[in-house]
């Protein structure tokens, strides 16, 4: 119960500090996609589907800010700062955009701020496992504390409240302190691992599959006979779950289990009919999807020539996941019925756990590149 309010004192004057904030703002922007995707379709008028849109334009910058930086930037702390201001902006432009279609080439904007973001928080957390941990953990504990909040305000105040609370808890990371080394790795001196780069491929199958489903869980959740707060509390219960994954201490555990767990998480959401079914799938698919997503991070640093080698590719791979799996997930709503996203949902999660699982066993007969750090 005191594990947040531990976690916080324990940062206060962490070097990772800045960082963890600018994880937890970047993971509530996210959160709010559920709940803010149904109120700007009421407050633009657009159907759910192409509201639905807004996801896959806030990921798309998302994904290509993270991908160009991790190539041509050296980590640096006027980076975090710059990133957390002009999500501030963007959000605040969000929350007054006149048309749809100016909100949409906001949101590319402000996905492209948490791109930054993001890219500087995991190259920082690479560095150690009880760094990894406090970022990882930092993401779902965010989640845990704002989605009733987030569900309150799109219930109350519509899309712009959203965005101007998302502008709010972008500020601290500007102002927290945070260390970074000044790394920067030139793209002759990465490993020549291929079973990582089918690792980085496996984690974007994972989101692309994954979000065509659950950016839409709010609907699904109301739709399966629950209130706005209790599916608000279905999503606390996702966060919290990955939050208690997400601090356990590494060990060698079977990252594609845990990927299969989220492929019956998502069939219990969508196909369960019932709404004690709903609750159960979208806790433990929080849970599952955070015991697999850093195992499976630590297992591509283990066959990279630095800690840091990958990460902006395995951010990328994850938001051009995240950023294609709405706009499938949309594509795929047809007359309302949610059932083909989630069989899509539910076959590439299960793809996804057999390629990370077929690199395991492919690893037991090979030797890691010379100079790995595993």
């Amino acid at each position: 119960m005191f594990a947040p309010v531990r976690l916080f004192f324990s940062l206060r004057d962490h070097p990772d500090v800045g960082v963890v904030a600018a994880i937890m703002a970047t993971s509530i922007l996210f959160a709010a996609t559920p709940f803010v995707i149904p109120a700007v379709a009421t407050d633009y008028d657009v159907s759910i589907g192409r509201s639905g849109m807004l996801s896959a334009a806030q990921v798309g910058g998302f994904a290509a800010t993270v991908f160009i930086a991790g190539r041509t930037l050296r980590t640096h702390r006027r980076y975090l700062v710059g990133g957390a201001l002009a999500g501030v902006v963007f959000s605040l432009l969000s929350a007054v955009a006149p048309t749809f279609e100016t909100l949409l080439a906001m949101r590319i904007f402000a996905g492209s701020a948490a791109g930054l973001l993001v890219w500087l928080a995991w190259s920082n957390a690479m560095r150690t496992s009880g760094s990894m941990r406090n970022v990882s953990a930092a993401g779902p504990l965010s989640v845990l504390v704002s989605v009733p909040l987030l569900a309150w305000i799109a219930n109350d105040f519509g899309s712009s409240g959203v965005y101007i609370a998302l502008a709010l808890v972008s500020l601290p990371a500007a102002f927290l302190h945070a260390e970074f080394a000044g790394y920067r790795r030139e793209r002759k001196q990465v490993s020549p691992s291929k079973s990582n780069i089918v690792l980085v491929l496996a984690l974007g199958l994972m989101t692309v599959s994954g979000s065509a489903t659950f950016v839409f869980g709010a609907a699904i959740g109301v739709g399966a006979g629950l209130s706005s707060l209790v599916v608000s509390l279905g999503f606390s219960a996702n966060a919290l779950a990955g939050f208690i994954a997400a601090r356990r201490p590494p060990a060698d555990r079977l990252g594609s289990v845990w990927i299969f767990g989220t492929a019956a998480c998502a069939a219990l959401v969508v196909f369960g009919d019932a709404p004690i079914l709903f609750m159960i799938g979208i806790t433990m698919w929080g849970f599952c999807f955070w015991m697999a997503t850093p195992t499976i991070l630590r297992s591509v640093a283990a066959w990279s020539l630095a800690p840091d080698e990958r990460v902006g590719d395995a951010q990328s791979s994850m938001a051009v996941g995240r950023a294609i799996g709405p706009a499938i997930g949309s594509a795929l709503l047809v007359g309302g019925l949610y059932e083909p996203a989630g069989a899509f949902t539910i076959i590439g999660l299960t793809v996804a756990g057999l390629i990370v699982l077929s690199v395991r066993i492919y690893r037991r007969s090979h030797e890691a590149p010379v100079g790995a750090v595993g």
